[in-house]
């Protein structure tokens, strides 16, 4: 009878290569789906706030403000929609949708190097933004939006810049 040996076989070699690396892999997914991806992430939930936003603004029928503010600790920003624009007589309430944190960088070319800032929309669906926080109180008049708003937003060594046109509160 032959005995068989007691060392492995390129078989046996192969399908535990094939388990260490299936479960590596599984890891290591478990472990991306855990983090936000970066910038990319950041954008595709700008475009949803955007879109909350612009729905709000034509329901409410005074608009809609979408502020952002530095992260409380580290980098990053804080998104928050709120019903109404910060003109002399209104009062800003919260819209009821649960603020977007991110550890993502974000600019706002000609008005601010990062947060604080808000973007302002009309119920027509335009928008304008300055450098303003919801302590400041309310604007005198709101700003003019001479061209289109252009947000750059960076995280994990990747940018992505987007743009939301005068006239239409859309993110693109």
């Amino acid at each position: 009878m032959r005995r068989r040996s007691a060392a492995f076989t390129l078989v046996d070699l192969v399908l535990a290569v094939a388990l260490v690396a299936l479960l590596a892999g599984a890891g290591s997914a478990l472990a991306l789906s855990s983090r936000p991806l970066g910038a990319g992430d950041a954008t595709a939930r700008l475009v949803t706030l955007f879109d909350a936003a612009r729905a709000l603004a034509a329901a409410d029928g005074d608009g809609a403000t979408l502020v952002f503010s530095p992260a409380a600790h580290g980098a990053g920003f804080v998104a928050m929609l709120y019903r109404h624009r910060p003109l002399p007589g209104t009062q800003l309430l919260p819209a009821g949708i649960e603020p977007y944190a991110s550890s993502a960088r974000i600019a706002l070319a000609g008005i601010a190097g990062g947060p604080p800032f808000a973007v302002f929309v009309d119920s027509a669906g335009s928008v304008s933004a300055a450098a303003w926080d919801i302590g400041q109180g309310a604007l005198a008049t709101e700003p003019q939006c001479v061209a289109a708003l252009a947000f750059t937003v960076a995280e994990g060594g990747r940018t992505a810049q987007r743009s939301v046109p005068c006239l239409q509160a859309a993110l693109r």
